[in-house]
């Protein structure tokens, strides 16, 4: 059985907000108008949420505009070559440690990891990611309840998690979350704080194959949900989580991940999946020329994650990614899963095409589909962080 739920967040005729029975990859539209033309997306609305200061923000964003240094792109203020005052990676990273300085970890975590974002492995970039960790870990000790580390074993190496669990004796709930591929697990603490602690869930949240803490990893195997899998399996051991009650999310290019999970991995008994806007075939059968019309910064992380360098062609990566088509993995055909469901899209997701969602809800014999009436890759954080944690909480097995 689906439900199915349109959200209309903006005004729209009824004619332009029905999805399209056929939608294409199209990279022009993966930012908003209002994230601008940098190599970065510019998206101090969605910092604040995460925890940054406005102010802040801005002189970051002015000292970058109103440096003189050479750049890889003249027309991207942005992209200046040197490290120091006016690069990027600088001037987020002073901002961290002055934040950092002040006592403000969250923001903190929040300016290194956009001084490192899109993650390569540039040194300096490197480096900003490790401190976000740092900082978040020192965030984390000053929220309600406890808040561990962890380290999770997987194949022939490991990775890091971070696991916060609501005050009180437990065990509780879980959701195993992942972002996207340039999002690294630093920026979910307003997640926990505002829509999951209320609900006495608990929260362990890891970096995708290829990022951050699970760099010892990529995704050229397509198979994108293997830490997560590793991650609720041990989640299901922690003494303070209940067994029956682990749910595993991932977004945007961890909704990839999600949704195998979901698909190849009906034996781990998950109380249930939420898949978050995330490729699942279609964009990875573009044409080479397709992928060139895409923001080079979400080019970029891709590439990282994919075990490509930076230099690859467009051919390259084209090759590269057919692989993660769930589709041509025989994923997207065949029995019922008894596995609850819940996917949450845009109308016309540039990457996360509706068509193919449709395939993944046609697996599931209990699934919701939410979707927001918006263009543009990924409904607003805050919205559908509010629909999942209601969702977990009217899912929990009793």
């Amino acid at each position: 059985m689906i439900k199915i739920r349109n959200i209309s967040l903006v005004a729209c005729a009824a004619a332009s907000c029905t999805a399209s029975s056929a939608q294409t990859v199209d990279g022009t539209k993966f930012r908003a108008i209002e994230e601008g033309e940098w190599y970065h997306p510019v998206e101090p609305e969605m910092w604040t949420y995460f925890g940054a200061d406005e102010t802040t923000l801005y002189a970051v964003l002015a000292r970058i505009a109103e440096s003189e240094g050479a750049r890889v792109d003249p027309d991207q203020p942005d992209t200046q070559i040197a490290y120091g005052p006016g690069n990027w990676i600088y001037e987020f990273s002073a901002a961290g440690d002055a934040a950092l300085a002040a006592g403000d970890y969250q923001a903190a975590a929040i300016y290194y990891h956009t001084a490192s974002a899109p993650h390569t492995n540039d040194p300096n970039s490197i480096a900003a990611l490790q401190s976000a960790n740092a900082a978040y870990v020192q965030a984390a000790k000053e929220v309600v309840g406890a808040f561990e580390v962890v380290e999770i074993a997987h194949a022939s190496a490991s990775f890091q998690a971070f696991l916060h669990l609501p005050e009180g004796d437990g065990p509780f709930p879980v959701l195993v979350m992942s972002n996207g591929s340039d999002m690294s697990k630093v920026t979910a603490l307003n997640y926990y704080q505002t829509h999951l602690q209320p609900k006495d869930i608990a929260f362990l949240t890891l970096d995708i194959p290829g990022m951050g803490d699970s760099i010892a990893y990529d995704v050229s195997d397509g198979q994108t949900d293997k830490l997560h899998a590793a991650a609720a399996v041990w989640a299901k051991t922690h003494p303070m989580i209940q067994e029956a009650n682990v749910f595993v999310q991932g977004v945007s290019f961890g909704g990839n991940a999600a949704a195998r999970l979901f698909l190849d991995k009906p034996e781990l008994d998950l109380a249930g999946v939420i898949y978050t806007c995330g490729p699942l075939h279609q964009a990875f059968l573009a044409p080479p020329e397709a992928y060139e019309t895409f923001p080079r910064y979400t080019i970029d992380g891709v590439k990282m994650r994919i075990s490509l360098g930076l230099d690859a062609s467009y051919r390259d990566l084209a090759d590269a990614v057919r692989v993660l088509s769930l589709e041509n993995q025989g994923l997207l055909g065949g029995t019922k899963i008894s596995t609850p469901l819940l996917a949450i899209n845009t109308h016309d997701d540039p990457v996360a095409s509706l068509d193919d969602m449709s395939l993944l809800l046609n697996r599931a014999e209990n699934a919701e589909s939410v979707v927001f009436h918006l263009s543009g890759h990924c409904p607003p954080h805050n919205q559908r962080e509010a629909i999942v944690s209601a969702w977990i909480a009217s899912n929990l097995r009793h």
